[in-house]
């Protein structure tokens, strides 16, 4: 395509009466290119070629939708219109959100501040994996951070379930010594089973009376709007890279000591980047709940085993002995968190009592869960005949008898004799 200075200099040239073929010979362009510009304009408009037909396009307005409605997420998008029918790559749906995303970083938005007690922020993050107990395991880091003080709490877990999400809820407060009027934090499986249509949460059980029983309301995000909670996914965010990073441990208690540590020396004694004063002073002021001297909600890990024909039952890789009697039984089991393993029939009897085990294919065995138990072989049983275990079986072997010590000495003048 011709420049703008060319095309106007073959338009000078023609004005001042060169001819066509003087013109084309002078410029080094074809006759035909020559009369063209002669007979255009100096800036000819551009022509706009036909879009062609992308697979995206009957689907543009469900994402513009969704776009709305706060899903950005170009992954979950794909999904969602594959299902409707798309066939186009992934990789043209992330090319459609990015517009959207660098629009939203630009957008403004308005701090969100709480009054005194109203209100603490929960979450978990993620920080890789840990040796424990003798297994490789993912660690997990709980912070909760109150929204007005900016006092925060930190605790490492191997688990994100329901036990340990209410154990750390309850150290937290105890921290803190009090509870805040309300607790929010994202649609977490251990707090939220579902949403319906109409925005209305099916909380856990377990945790909406736990909630209950200390005094305070969960609150759960808006699905997609993360940033509602922006001072607790602050707090992780500190935690990763002024605590974590090159920090060396020995093990999972080990490390919690060294949080602890460094919540009371270095993160709730500083001055506060937003509030600019200390968020321990600021603590003091918090007017949070009292505790009121309540027991500890019991936050025991509750399920159910059946126990085999040796009295067997098996517990998170572990096998834990109950009494003969219960061979064969449905049972139900509670883990504290002191690491204690209580064994109960289903009307809530005890019937065995253990601490876990380390590792994995242990047996935690206890010998008079055993006593009275016959051994009956099938010839036997035609006779009615029973034999009795003998203690060996659960006892240790009595000592090796004393064997006289003499010296070598003395072995010698025998073979002379």
């Amino acid at each position: 395509m011709l420049k703008v200075e060319e095309r106007f200099m073959i338009k000078e040239l023609h004005n001042q009466g060169v001819t066509i073929s003087e013109i084309s010979r002078r410029t080094g362009h074809a006759r035909k290119t020559v009369r063209a510009v002669i007979s255009g304009p100096v800036t000819p408009t551009k022509r706009r070629r036909k879009r062609k037909a992308r697979k995206i396009d009957p689907f543009v307005p469900y994402l513009k939708r969704r776009l709305e409605q706060g899903v950005q997420n170009a992954q979950k998008l794909y999904q969602e219109i594959v299902a409707r029918g798309y066939t186009g790559s992934s990789r043209t749906v992330r090319t459609f959100v990015q517009p959207y995303r660098a629009e939203r970083r630009r957008q403004a938005t308005v701090r969100f501040e709480t009054e005194p007690g109203q209100q603490a922020q929960v979450d978990w993050g993620s920080f890789g994996t840990i040796q424990h107990y003798g297994r490789q395991r993912r660690l997990y880091a709980f912070v909760m951070t109150l929204g007005w003080s900016r006092a925060m709490y930190l605790e490492f877990t191997i688990s994100t379930d329901t036990a340990w999400w209410l154990r750390c809820h309850l150290h937290a407060l105890h921290y803190f010594d009090g509870v805040p009027r309300e607790v929010l934090h994202d649609n977490l499986k251990t707090a939220v089973l579902s949403r319906t249509a109409d925005n209305k949460v099916h909380w856990n059980p377990r945790y909406l009376d736990f909630a209950h029983y200390y005094g305070f309301k969960p609150r759960a995000c808006q699905p997609y709007r993360a940033q509602t909670k922006g001072k607790v996914e602050s707090g992780v965010k500190y935690v990763r890279g002024n605590f974590f990073s090159g920090l060396f441990y020995n093990d999972l208690a080990d490390l919690n000591r060294q949080a602890l540590q460094w919540l009371d020396t270095v993160a709730n004694v500083r001055v506060h980047g937003t509030t600019r004063e200390v968020p321990m002073e600021r603590l003091l002021k918090e007017e949070l709940q009292p505790l009121s001297g309540k027991a500890d909600y019991d936050t025991s890990l509750i399920g159910y085993r059946r126990s085999t024909k040796d009295c067997l039952v098996s517990y998170e890789g572990n096998y834990y002995s109950v009494p003969f009697a219960h061979a064969q039984q449905q049972l139900m089991v509670k883990e504290t968190e002191l690491g204690e393993l209580f064994i109960f029939t289903l009307d809530g009897i005890e019937v065995a009592c253990h601490y876990l085990a380390l590792g994995r294919n242990q047996r935690v065995v206890v010998g008079r869960h055993y006593d009275g138990l016959t051994f009956v072989s099938k010839w036997k049983q035609r006779l009615g005949a029973t034999q009795r275990p003998t203690p060996a079986l659960f006892e240790l072997a009595p000592d090796a008898p004393r064997v006289e010590e003499r010296s070598l000495g003395q072995y010698e003048q025998w073979l002379e004799g």
